[in-house]
């Protein structure tokens, strides 16, 4: 790793191989908060009176996203930024709100909290133990990604948030990109997107302020802050097509510098060319009365296969 800076010249703390530059640590944060206000701008994904819910899980991401947020709120008295967690009611989840408290509390952010429990009468657990028995083709985070996206939206409603907060990055949404071309799900491959337009009342806006920035650099930028992480990995996580291409794409970065950006830049190009020119058309969930671009949505086919009541959330 070069020993110097970039930029002034002091001491370097990372390498960039794909640009070739090295940075210092007030050089490397500053470059961080510069992609996520770039992202905001270029995007147009807040407004100054916006009271922003930010997805907070605990894990670095979501963590460098919300103290970054309320930094940058602080320029703007009129907004408001709100943590907002769902339990996925697996046996971690004490721990997990243990780590919350102490770092909502320590950036003096308001902390909303639910559960999947609250919101769909489930747990991750059960599901997991019901696709088990079901001999399901799904991983339990499958399900999991479904009910967190609606679960999201509901709490963020309820909230009365103008914008919903996601603290995906570039590595995150190249995976996304890759296993629906595996899947060949075009029309969801199209819907991946830094910023997400809402519906009137159902649907909150989401936005992804960290969309250009790498894992690794957020990883390390979570060091620097030396706020508390919630460390332990979902239980479920080893069962999921996005660890194997997880995998496999960070072994090929590491072959090949600036693959990761290659990818998302061609991928962006395909979205755009299969992209429709009218917006997707929504409406309400036949069974949960939920938003969706369906009959039945996702959450309540699922409820349905694995032998679930559905009901109205």
């Amino acid at each position: 790793m070069t020993n110097e800076c970039s930029i002034c010249k002091a001491p370097s703390i990372i390498s960039r191989p794909y640009s070739g530059e090295a940075l210092c640590d007030n050089c490397f944060r500053v470059s961080v908060i510069a992609a996520i206000r770039t992202a905001i701008s270029r995007y147009k994904m807040l407004h100054r009176t916006d009271r922003i819910a930010v997805a907070y899980s605990g894990g670095k991401d979501s963590t460098v996203l919300l103290a970054i947020l309320v930094d940058i709120q602080k320029q703007f008295p009129e907004s408001e930024v709100i943590a907002i967690t769902l339990q996925e009611g697996n046996r971690q989840d004490k721990e997990r709100q243990r780590v919350l408290r102490q770092v909502t509390q320590q950036l003096s952010v308001e902390h909303v909290t639910s559960s999947y429990q609250d919101i769909f009468s489930l747990t991750l657990d059960e599901i997991a133990e019901r696709a088990q028995k079901t001999q399901s083709p799904l991983s339990p985070c499958a399900y999991c990604g479904t009910l967190r996206r609606q679960g999201l939206n509901i709490l963020a409603r309820r909230i009365n948030a103008d914008k919903l907060a996601l603290g995906h990055n570039l590595d995150d949404e190249v995976q996304s990109m890759l296993m629906n071309l595996v899947r060949g799900d075009l029309q969801r491959l199209a819907r991946i997107t830094p910023f997400l337009k809402g519906v009137e009342g159902w649907l909150i806006p989401r936005i992804k302020p960290m969309y250009h920035l790498l894992e690794k650099d957020i990883a390390l930028y979570s060091k620097l802050l030396q706020l508390p992480l919630y460390h332990p990995p979902c239980p479920y996580k080893e069962t999921s097509l996005r660890s194997e291409i997880r995998e496999w794409l960070n072994t090929f970065e590491d072959r090949h510098s600036g693959s990761k950006f290659n990818l998302h830049a061609s991928f962006l190009k395909i979205i755009n060319s299969i992209k429709s020119s009218k917006d997707e058309p929504y409406q309400k969930c036949n069974s949960c009365s939920e938003i969706t671009s369906q009959d039945i949505c996702a959450v309540c086919l699922y409820r349905q296969k694995l032998g679930f009541s559905t009901q109205n959330t």
